[in-house]
């Protein structure tokens, strides 16, 4: 039985897919030609490009579902991490292997058959891990299968370590399902080494095949976009007979059914077979929606922040990303006032108090560096004045003369959020106490993406973000967190506790840069009559392209410290508490749109 034919008479959806019931390809007809290459004798690695949320998990479950009920010899499926797979495991593998009968009769009647780790058929196994270099030297297999293996977790070699664990099997394959990786990785070169069948699109009118391609694809291609764009509305215009379709359910699927596979790389070797869909071959999701993600990421890169774009190619477009440096432009803020100075806005604005405290060494004390800045709603800032201060009660002064916003008065809570926030990578406990004097923010940098939690239509939903939501810290050493403050991001503390907020250096540093070299498209006001201490190590970090040593290939954008930081970090915070009170729009939200 082949693997298609095993779909369509064992598969039931539930939960799983966006379109419930009995497995039917007519509804899925990009995964026909993949699932039929999984039977394929002569192939011996499988690689499938997938959209997010399109399919691919569900189409690995398949193949090793009728690997279990049909086909002789063990499997091995390896996860993103360790946790992952115990997660898969759990959500994913045991699932599906009690929804079909047929693979409850093979398991063996031991005691632990099914585990996180391993499941046991009467003649075969199915062995779950991580991707660590131990389960790439473990058990013999005929069958490997990787999931998204583009991710850092799979550095480059390790695919070809785990495709070894399958010796030199007549009958072998390796399958690899994964969103598009960075160009060059370990999985790309296997893709490109296949026969790139890239899944299109058939025209009811004319019955021609074309590629649903994106903006500048779409006219590299074919000369003219493909998805036109017209206000907030699209429609998919035919590059052949150009007859034009609209976003609709009806006419999305019109132009889905009958479509096909057309392999650009006709002549490659038939024992590596790589398919890739992007997110137009699901037919239940509106490309409206895709428009407003596309729009939103190049509103975000226009900022700074390449991550958006970067995902929108990877997840959504399917496309190897080739990590390139964004022209920040070569200004350095713009001086067209004095300190001073009223600034005459018709928006609203906030004053933000920013402070980076180091311990001293030698003969040098212990001291703060203070910036005050200004913001509007519109995201538009000034420097309102530098200080070098000795004592944080000195900085308590600052607030006070400046007119930023504490948020406790004589000891008391004011209800309303703070606008001072304190680095912590100097003597932490020390800034927590004092911070907890005064009910100011602590702050923390790191090189993780942060993420916050929101519920909406009453699911709780993860979404990246610049900076975390504050967590109770304290200045108290070997005190430990009670529970009841456990998930507390905003209300009273003990003595001694203050709130940290953690920022993601890569998103908050690409930020800056355009605010300060002006591609932003905002104003940053720099006073002409600044310090020059400020102005002379402005901007303090740039951006290089690193590149993998092996394959002298673009790898990732570092950030390299050129100047004197402190400087840079007060306006880091002082950007971050922006955000968080609403003065600087990151870009388009899907929900505004």
């Amino acid at each position: 039985m082949t693997t298609l034919d095993f779909a369509r008479k064992h598969i039931v959806f539930n939960k799983s897919s966006p379109i419930t019931g009995p497995f039917r390809d007519e509804f899925y007809p990009f995964l026909r030609k993949p699932l039929m290459a999984a039977d394929g004798i002569t192939c011996k690695r499988l690689v499938i490009y997938k959209a997010s949320s399109c399919m691919g998990t569900v189409t690995g479950q398949i193949i090793n579902t009728k690997r279990i009920v049909c086909d002789v010899g063990d499997q091995k499926m390896v996860c993103q991490s360790d946790d992952d797979a115990a997660l898969w495991a759990k959500t994913r593998g045991k699932e599906w292997v009690r929804a079909n009968k047929d693979a409850m009769r093979l398991v063996s009647r031991d005691k632990y058959a099914i585990t996180n780790d391993l499941m046991i058929f009467r003649h075969k196994f199915l062995e779950i891990s991580g991707p660590g270099i131990t389960s790439a030297q473990s058990v013999q297999v005929r069958y490997l299968q990787t999931d998204e293996s583009h991710l850092e977790a799979f550095p480059d070699g390790r695919l070809i370590e785990f495709e070894k664990r399958m010796g030199g099997r007549w009958d072998r394959q390796g399958t690899h399902i994964t969103t598009a990786p960075d160009e060059g990785r370990e999985v790309d070169t296997f893709f490109l080494a296949g026969q790139q069948d890239e899944w299109h699109f058939r025209c009811p009118k004319c019955t021609e095949l074309f590629w649903p391609l994106w903006a500048e694809d779409a006219k590299d291609k074919y000369g003219a976009e493909v998805f036109v764009i017209n206000g907030d509305s699209i429609s998919c215009v035919c590059p052949h007979c150009h007859e034009s379709f609209q976003d609709t359910a009806r006419e999305r699927y019109a132009l889905v059914k009958d479509g096909d596979y057309v392999s650009q790389n006709p002549t490659a070797s038939p024992e590596t077979r790589s398919f890739r869909w992007s997110v137009f071959a699901a037919h239940w999701i509106s490309w409206r929606e895709m428009l407003i993600e596309s729009v939103a990421a190049m509103e975000a890169a226009k900022l700074g922040n390449l991550k958006p774009l970067e995902d929108f190619h990877k997840k959504r477009l399917c496309k190897s990303w080739k990590p390139f440096l964004p022209d920040f432009g070569g200004g350095k803020g713009v001086n067209d006032y004095k300190i001073g100075d009223v600034w005459e806005s018709a928006e609203e604005k906030i004053r933000i108090l920013s402070a980076d405290f180091q311990a001293g060494s030698g003969d040098e004390g212990a001291h703060l560096h203070a910036l005050c800045v200004e913001y509007d709603r519109l995201g538009n800032s000034r420097r309102i004045e530098y200080r070098r201060l000795d004592t944080f009660e000195q900085l308590h002064q600052m607030a006070l003369t400046l007119g930023v916003r504490e948020a406790k008065v004589d000891g008391k809570l004011t209800g309303k959020g703070t606008c001072v926030i304190v680095d912590s990578g100097h003597e932490n406990r020390l800034v927590f106490r004092e911070c907890s004097k005064y009910g100011w923010y602590a702050y923390r940098g790191s090189d993780l993406e942060q993420f916050h939690v929101a519920t909406i239509d009453g699911k709780q939903v993860s979404h990246p973000m610049p900076y975390s939501v504050p967590k109770p810290e304290s200045g108290i050493v070997g005190e430990k967190q009670p529970d009841r403050l456990r998930g507390v991001a905003k209300g009273a503390l003990p003595a001694g506790w203050a709130y940290c907020i953690v920022g993601d250096n890569n998103t908050l540093y690409g930020y800056l840069s355009a605010l300060v070299g002006g591609s932003s498209g905002r104003y940053f006001g720099i006073a002409s009559d600044m310090p020059e201490i400020y102005v002379a190590n402005m901007p303090a970090f740039i951006p290089l392209v690193e590149t993998d040593k092996k394959t002298n290939k673009a790898k990732a954008t570092v950030w390299k410290r050129v100047r004197r930081d402190h400087f840079w970090d007060c306006e880091v915070m002082a950007l971050t508490l922006a955000m968080k009170h609403g003065f600087f729009p990151l870009a388009i939200s899907k929900q505004s749109a």
